[in-house]
């Protein structure tokens, strides 16, 4: 604040010195030419008159404009924390917390917005095997801890490209784009086995091998709406279930899902 009212003085005081000598500049020569006589008062005049008029005003100019210019710099900063604040508040309202991955709102919008576009792909729904006995048998906070680790092979396996969500509690999806189905069987086998070889240990020590069960569903056969390729690829992975889990099925038999 001292160093802004300095610079206000400052500037100030030179409008002052140019209102002076302006005045002086066109004063005396008038004075001159009309044959008025140079005293001590026209001295007074030139110097008292710009200085009672000419500061002051400029003082209440440069004050607003460093008002404005301050202002100005709080709106900015304003903007830019409202804007980052929004970037936080758009994050977390997609993305889950316990894991960092996609919510299901975050994930449906992608599958939309690819199931809208006719885009060529793949979704997999990802269920964690007996994960029930996981929680009961160690206790939520390791359940949660399972968890997190298959979410990171997960993101680990597909591409960067490739959107990973967590959809139910222990229910995880993921879209894959631009590709055919063999790559598609591929990545989720990786994925399978990425989980299978995950190092997790209960509460004494104890090792535990964690396993998923993966359903697949053809966006081009079965992407008539984002429904549609969920209720498909619920449907493989219930047969993936039936037939011992840790299993990959992008095809399944009604009957054996009934």
């Amino acid at each position: 604040m001292q160093l802004e009212r300095k610079r206000i003085f400052l500037r100030s005081l030179a409008v002052t010195a140019i209102a002076v000598t302006a005045t002086f500049g066109l004063s005396f020569p008038t004075r001159w030419i009309l044959g008025m006589p140079i005293d001590w008062l026209a001295w007074i005049e030139c110097v008292v008159i710009p200085v009672v008029i000419a500061f002051p005003v400029s003082w209440f100019i440069f004050s607003q404009a460093e008002a404005l210019r301050r202002a100005n710099w709080l709106l900015t900063q304003s903007h830019n924390d409202l804007e980052s604040a929004h970037k936080r508040l758009t994050f977390v309202s997609r993305h889950d917390q316990m894991t960092g991955l996609l919510n299901r709102d975050g994930f449906l919008d992608r599958l939309e917005r690819a199931v809208g576009r006719g885009s060529e792909g793949f979704l997999l729904v990802v269920d964690a095997d007996h994960f029930k006995q996981i929680n009961d048998r160690y206790g939520h906070p390791k359940g949660d801890e399972a968890l997190r680790k298959i979410a990171q092979a997960l993101r680990y396996s597909v591409r960067s490209s490739d959107a990973v969500g967590r959809i139910g509690g222990e229910e995880f999806a993921i879209l894959l784009t631009g590709i055919d189905r063999r790559e598609a069987e591929q990545l989720a086998e990786l994925t399978r086995r990425h989980v299978e070889l995950i190092p997790w240990e209960g509460e004494k020590g104890e090792r535990h091998r964690l396993t998923v069960s993966i359903g697949g569903a053809d966006l081009r056969r079965h992407g008539a709406n984002a429904s549609e390729a969920l209720r498909v690829a619920d449907r493989c992975l219930y047969a993936a279930k039936n037939r011992g889990r840790n299993q990959v099925v992008f095809d399944y038999i009604a009957e054996a899902v009934a």
